[in-house]
């Protein structure tokens, strides 16, 4: 399996390769990071990035699977992108805003919570339009993110930046929010599949 097999790779298969030993969580977090450097300068569908404390969470989570004495959690070692208008506990949350641009939370939001609960872990956080209230991606917090497939479209909003970061192999799985077709409108545009 190449690095971009393992940019793509569905997180079903992540997790049952993990739990036989067959993949290394941190085998995947090098390739999505590696990824990601390589793409993202051109499409633009990540905020914030957790490298460094991503690997490490990694490099835990592959010693779970190694040792036979602890049982790994649901997605242990999953990569998950963080929509950023979801509150992360230590982490910047800016709502694609300039008026938030210093705001770091103290709290998280219950998916979340339950995601790094599960064994998840959080890489990075993709871009949104400013209060996820538009169809389109680009603010002036975050400038334009553009379709991977396409850099002259974009890639749907308000959920743009988890989609482009899928299509673009950046990350296995991506949070959204969704009131009016802020997840539906991106994975059409970006051809991933999104659940409201």
């Amino acid at each position: 399996m190449t690095e971009l097999d393992l940019c793509y790779l569905p997180a079903t298969e992540a997790l049952s390769l993990f739990r036989r030993r067959k993949l290394s969580p941190v085998d995947l977090m090098k390739a999505l990071v590696a990824r990601a450097e390589a793409v993202n300068p051109a499409i633009n569908a990540f905020a914030d990035t957790y490298f460094e404390e991503a690997l490490a969470q990694a490099r835990d989570a592959e010693e779970r699977y190694v040792k036979r004495s602890s049982t790994p959690r649901r997605l242990e070692g999953l990569p998950v992108a963080v929509k950023d208008a979801q509150r992360v506990a230590g982490k910047r949350t800016t709502y694609g805003s300039l008026i938030f641009k210093d705001n770091v939370d103290e709290r998280s939001d219950p998916m979340i919570e339950r995601l790094q609960d599960a064994g998840a872990i959080l890489h990075a956080r993709t871009t949104t339009p400013e209060f996820c209230l538009s169809g389109s991606c680009h603010t002036r917090m975050w400038g334009v993110t553009r379709n991977p497939f396409n850099r002259e479209f974009g890639p749907g909003g308000s959920s743009g930046g988890s989609g482009a970061a899928l299509a673009a192999g950046t990350t296995t799985l991506a949070t959204g929010t969704d009131i009016g077709g802020s997840i539906r409108i991106p994975a059409a545009a970006c051809g991933v599949v999104g659940y409201k």
